[in-house]
């Protein structure tokens, strides 16, 4: 199994949750308490994001987080990269020498691959996509079987 690491999770989570309340600040025990994880971690995931640039801190009674980036610039693959490092499924793909077939190995190439179109995947997804809210009525229509009378409305009028 291929698994993003506590880290990262943590820092999708914190993104998300900012992602969600444009212009509002958040502290990191508001967003511990909202998806009721543990703050051990947190602080150094946040210190990660504000250093890398997308996180503003501000400390004190009136100090949160907020996004320092727009929604539509953050990208998950290049989030996820800033906190697993390159995608490399075997250590062949990333480290030279590591295998006396290495040189003409397919399989290396492969994961390769496998790897960039990972990233390529979910880098072409924004924070913006992933907080978007569609009208209600799009919603209702999308999930409604045709010939169905919608919510509220009674059938045959």
């Amino acid at each position: 199994m291929i698994r993003l690491n506590l880290a990262t999770d943590y820092a999708l989570r914190t993104l998300l949750y900012l992602g969600s309340r444009p212009g509002q600040q958040a502290s990191v025990r508001e967003i511990c308490a909202f998806y009721q994880i543990s703050s051990d971690h947190m602080s150094k995931v946040v210190q990660h994001l504000v250093h890398a640039g997308y996180l503003h801190g501000a400390r004190g009674r009136t100090g949160g987080l907020t996004l320092a980036k727009a929604p539509e610039e953050i990208r998950l693959g290049a989030v996820v990269e800033l906190f697993e490092g390159p995608v490399a499924l075997l250590d062949c793909v990333r480290i030279e020498d590591v295998c006396v077939i290495q040189g003409e190995c397919r399989l290396r190439r492969v994961l390769h691959r496998a790897g960039s179109r990972l990233i390529a995947e979910l880098n072409a997804v924004t924070l913006a996509d992933l907080v978007a809210r569609p009208e209600p009525e799009l919603i209702t229509l999308a999930v409604q079987p045709e010939g169905e009378p919608l919510p509220g409305e009674e059938a045959g009028l």
